[in-house]
């Protein structure tokens, strides 16, 4: 099986959302998950690259790994999915556990296709989102 590592593997390692896709591997950095199914690997590469177009602009930050903290993508994947599983939940409560592939099959399917989601859907998430601290060793 070819390996398809998974667009939202910071995440998935911050225990910050599930996927049932997901299939955690080690390699020389540390853990990181592979996707198992490439029909949802090709859907949630389409999404990652969609919330980073549309959220990096509206932080102020360009799509640029030498100056843009690796904090700003983590938000965009958190905050989006928060985003998107409120918007579909109907509630408008963001979830933090959110399951990865139920929360984007159901954008997707919403909207019609990954290019179609609005921004009002995601941005406020994203840029509402904070990420845990992590705490300092002594």
């Amino acid at each position: 099986m070819t390996e398809l590592k998974c667009p939202f593997s910071i995440v998935l390692a911050a225990a910050s959302a599930r996927c049932g896709n997901a299939r955690e591997v080690v390699r020389r950095g540390g853990a990181e998950y592979d996707c198992t199914v490439p029909a949802a690997h090709a859907l949630c590469r389409e999404l990652t690259d969609h919330l980073k177009a549309r959220a990096l602009p509206a932080l102020g930050h360009e799509d640029d790994l030498t100056v843009t903290p690796k904090s700003v993508y983590e938000r965009i994947l958190l905050g989006g999915l928060q985003g998107l599983g409120a918007a579909g939940d109907g509630a408008g409560q963001a979830q933090s556990t959110a399951d990865i592939r139920t929360t984007v099959d159901a954008a997707r399917r919403r909207h019609g296709g990954v290019a179609a989601i609005p921004d009002d859907e995601f941005i406020p998430a994203i840029e509402a989102c904070t990420l845990r601290r992590r705490r300092r060793r002594t």
